[in-house]
């Protein structure tokens, strides 16, 4: 089930992101559901993933507002290829799906959007969520031309202009409607992402979430291979970290799972997890954001990243300005220590009008770029230039690249 803790399923909200398996046979018929043999019982992961042609990972992620720090890091750790915006055909689209959209958007993630609850709903109502929906993906900020789906032939049309266009889906899940389409649609999305690109780069592995002490394997961590790969067992040695004081713990790689299936060798792209050989005292000292390498790294407080101030609250940054940090799967308060305006004439783009030299240095406003140095505010973290970011206090206030790590 989708619902993971009590106060999820009293609320029928879901406060946490989970991932589910969605495999697709060669015709493109979805695996999934109940067992032939044994009728009360659903199938499990292993025996979808052995199963299927395709595999379809669907992340379920927090909508309300209470959970968007959730939300955030999901998207920004998760590498997702596609984003599917649910809204309620009846109701127009909250300011929610317009963070949402925003922070798709942000992270280069195409969008396709399915409105739910069509069944018995007011043509008058649909027709409104529509326009304001159309309103949302045409600003300026996301520049996406809403392109209702309503056959397969739509889908094939579709599918190489995701960059411009944002497919629309109309859905109930009560009479059953529109749902075939949309599974299409999943089967027939290509993969976005390149990661066979990455496998001869170093091994890295970024930790999601971590389980100390599994019943006869000991401590596990489960995430993502962002680079490289990796053949586990006893002579496999890695580093896991960076701990509180900055250092790395050396350790075993032991065995490790991919979609619940035993493996010892797991490469670039795919989601995993991996027991470690550690002793109780340093068991503590996992936790997630961190990662695992191969070769000695080293972690950082402070790091250089070019920035840009989204449009939307009115928001002023200048120096010491303290905001909450996402870089993939990192997450920590940081301190501007120093900014400088990127000069846009060399890029073609028009001064940085919003920023302004005061007489306390600069200061940002939103839609302005710039050069911006952080810190950490509580440990040092591996990051390493190229990696995306986002960094907001409250709502979201600006996305950026680091760029570089002081010596």
């Amino acid at each position: 089930s989708i619902m993971k803790h009590r106060h999820e399923i009293e609320s029928g909200r879901t406060s946490t992101s989970s991932s589910h398996l969605l495999g697709f046979r060669h015709s493109g018929e979805p695996i999934a559901g109940r067992d032939k043999i044994r009728a009360n019982k659903m199938k499990t992961e292993d025996e979808i993933a052995r199963e299927s042609y395709r595999i379809v990972t669907l992340m379920d992620l927090a909508g309300h507002e209470k959970y968007l720090k959730t939300t955030i890091h999901g998207v920004s750790s998760g590498f997702a290829d596609y984003a599917i915006v649910l809204v309620n055909s009846r109701h127009p689209p909250t300011h929610m799906t317009q963070h949402h959209l925003n922070l798709c958007c942000s992270f280069g993630i195409p969008i396709i959007v399915v409105f739910t609850k069509i069944d018995g709903c007011p043509e008058h109502a649909l027709a409104t969520s529509k326009n304001e929906l159309a309103k949302l993906l045409k600003s300026p900020e996301i520049g996406r031309r809403p392109f209702a789906i309503k056959t397969e032939q739509d889908i094939i049309t579709s599918m190489g202009k995701l960059h411009t266009l944002a497919p629309t889906i109309d859905i109930s899940c009560v009479t059953g409607e529109g749902l075939d389409l949309l599974r299409k649609m999943l089967f027939s999305l290509p993969k976005r992402r390149r990661h066979e690109k990455k496998v001869d780069r170093p091994f890295e592995f970024l930790v999601e979430d971590t389980f100390l002490n599994v019943p006869g394997v000991g401590s596990v961590v489960s995430g993502f291979v962002n680079a490289g790969e990796l053949n586990v067992g006893a002579n496999c040695n890695v580093y896991v970290g960076p701990t509180n004081d900055g250092t790395f713990l050396k350790t075993v790689a032991k065995s490790a799972h991919v979609a619940r299936i035993n493996t010892s060798h797991i490469t670039a792209g795919q989601s995993a997890c991996l027991a470690f050989s550690l002793n109780k005292e340093l068991r503590k000292k996992l936790r997630r954001g961190m990662v695992v390498v191969q070769e000695s790294p080293t972690a950082t407080k402070e790091f250089d990243a070019e920035i840009c101030v989204l449009k939307g609250e009115g928001t002023t940054i200048r120096r010491s300005y303290q905001a909450y940090v996402h870089i993939l799967n990192v997450r920590q308060s940081a301190f501007a220590r120093d900014i400088q305006i990127v000069n846009n004439n060399a890029l073609g783009l028009p001064p940085s009008h919003n920023a302004k030299e005061d007489t306390e240095g600069i200061v940002l406003r939103p839609g302005s770029r710039a050069k911006v140095r952080f810190e950490f505010a509580q440990r040092p973290e591996y990051i390493r230039p190229g990696m995306r970011m986002l960094f907001r206090d409250g709502r979201v206030r600006g996305v950026g690249i680091v760029t570089g790590i002081p010596q």
